[in-house]
């Protein structure tokens, strides 16, 4: 009777060790799989050649999937392993093609996207395919369907062989012997600065119509001479400039977007900020306007319209820019600041400042220290300044070509428009 209760003891004790190990592994299983899951960082929709592309940022490689549905249409795009991250970038795409953005969880850890469609498509319509190592997922609508006629034109129209890219120049700040601001750990300006630049040309290069190049693309100084020097020389429409701000509070931090002011800084923080930038790296110089043989009062009646236009169309390619840089990153002010920074004194060629965040906010810094933040943020500044020239294409260019393109202006020589 003894042994029988002794056998009886060690199967409950083999069974209760085996139960546990079995939920150990289980447990273990679940928070590894909770540790690989990706998470949705940023949603954005680009339109060109007339399809619509919707861009899905993630922060783990992921293998997506995507089907369309009818009665209403819908084309639903699962992407497993993956978690809701930033849904309000999902809430604010819309588009002639997608109406709404719906998503949900499945199976308790895929995340399924439901596009409301203005009108059907089909399988051969939509095309799906992963990018960067698979942390970019890009579905391409094709164009949505249109009337006979406008299908006509739209094949049959080619471009003249004269129109141009709009250029777009980018000016990582500082470089070599110039090291720009030092955060508290030692990290310095010039090195934050380029890889954002770098991003932010290859966005611009990716938009058919737009061509951008760097004013350096590596450790090296160059003077704000050389700086405009290359500007001019690849006829550049619009100059960005880069930079990162630290100031003696850690409290302050964002992103700050200047345009310049003939009349001194709008601000106590942006006069702070002139006089920091205003250094040997920054000399100013004249402008390239053909004043040979004007007199005096038309030299400086034709430099006042064309400040006057360029500061005004600076001013409204900044606000197209914060509106998109305030859904990655907090803006330090909500409107575009105005102050004279030397590197933006040129009367020929409109140009923004950006203060990507603060080197002396732990947070801030953090976050320029991420590649997969400066990804986002020149993400971020290559859509605000593409949002401002498909609204106002300068003539001559192939944006302003396009049918559906807005009326295009004249930026270096014609009065200001009204804001």
């Amino acid at each position: 009777m003894n042994n029988w209760h002794e056998r009886r003891r060690f199967l409950r004790q083999t069974v209760s060790i085996r139960t546990g190990a079995i939920v150990a592994l289980w447990l273990c299983a679940l928070f590894s799989l909770a540790a690989s899951a990706g998470e949705l960082n940023s949603a954005q929709l680009d339109r060109r050649n007339g399809q619509n592309r919707l861009i899905l940022d993630t922060s783990a490689p992921v293998d997506p999937d995507s089907f369309v549905l009818d009665h209403p249409a819908r084309i639903v795009i699962d992407l497993p392993n993956t978690r809701p991250g930033d849904t309000p970038s999902l809430d604010a795409i819309q588009s002639d093609a997608i109406k709404d953005i719906r998503h949900g969880i499945r199976h308790g850890h895929d995340l399924r996207l439901v596009l409301d469609m203005t009108r059907s498509f089909t399988e051969d319509d939509i095309q799906l395919e992963s990018a960067s190592n698979g942390r970019r997922v890009i579905l391409t609508l094709g164009k949505p369907q249109a009337s006979a006629h406008s299908e006509t034109h739209q094949s049959t129209a080619t471009p003249p062989d004269d129109l141009r890219d709009i250029v777009i120049a980018i000016d990582p700040g500082h470089g070599g012997k110039d090291s720009g601001a030092i955060a508290p750990d030692g990290t310095m300006e010039k090195n934050l600065v380029l890889p954002i630049a770098r991003y932010v040309a290859r966005d611009i290069d990716r938009q058919d119509g737009f061509r951008a190049f760097l004013t350096r693309d590596n450790d090296t100084f160059v003077s704000l001479r050389g700086r405009v020097r290359e500007a001019r020389k690849h006829n550049a429409d619009f100059f960005i400039s880069i930079h990162a701000n630290t100031v003696d509070s850690s409290n302050p931090r964002g992103t700050m977007v200047f345009a310049l002011s003939r009349h001194g800084a709008t601000s106590t923080m942006a006069s702070w900020m002139a006089r920091k930038e205003n250094h040997a790296s920054m000399l100013g110089n004249g402008g390239s306007l053909d004043l040979e043989g004007r007199s005096a009062l038309m030299r400086r009646t034709l430099l006042d319209l064309s400040l006057e236009a360029k500061v005004n169309d600076s001013l409204e390619a900044g606000e197209d820019m914060i509106s998109a840089i305030r859904k990655v990153n907090p803006v330090y002010k909500s409107d575009v600041e105005q102050a004279n920074f030397a590197v933006l004194r040129s009367p020929d060629i409109p140009s923004l400042l950006v203060e990507t965040d603060f080197l002396s906010n732990a947070h801030g810094l953090a976050r320029l220290e991420s590649s997969s933040f400066r990804r986002k943020l020149a993400d971020a500044i290559a859509h605000g300044i593409e949002a401002h020239f498909r609204k106002t294409p300068p003539m001559g260019s192939l944006l302003a070509w396009r049918p559906g393109a807005s009326r295009p202006h004249c930026r270096s020589c014609c009065p200001a428009r009204e804001r």
